[in-house]
């Protein structure tokens, strides 16, 4: 019997790849895709000067986030048209309705 061993790591790297937020793995559907937290807006001037560093990069992130929850979303919206593109080819095919 061979070992299953060699192929754990591979097996790791890909279930880490489904799961990374911009994975590049498509949407089943809208539900799969989940919208980011927006940063809470800093209104104390002197916190913002001191963080604005962690302050902007927070605000980086929250739009990488963004533009792939949006990616998510229209992966998902190509799937469903796909599907819903199959399933009225596969009804035309039944042919024209019998009388009743």
């Amino acid at each position: 019997m061979p070992d299953p061993s060699p192929n754990l790591p591979l097996a790791g790297l890909i279930c880490c790849a489904l799961l990374w937020p911009g994975s590049p793995a498509r949407a089943g559907t809208a539900l799969d895709c989940l919208p980011p937290l927006a940063p809470a807006a800093v209104r104390d001037d002197a916190t913002r000067v001191a963080y604005a560093s962690e302050i902007r990069e927070e605000y980086v992130t929250y739009f990488d986030d963004a533009q792939t929850y949006l990616h998510c979303l229209e992966s998902a919206r190509a799937e469903v048209t796909a599907e819903v593109n199959r399933a009225i080819a596969d009804y035309q095919a039944l042919g024209p309705a019998p009388d009743d």
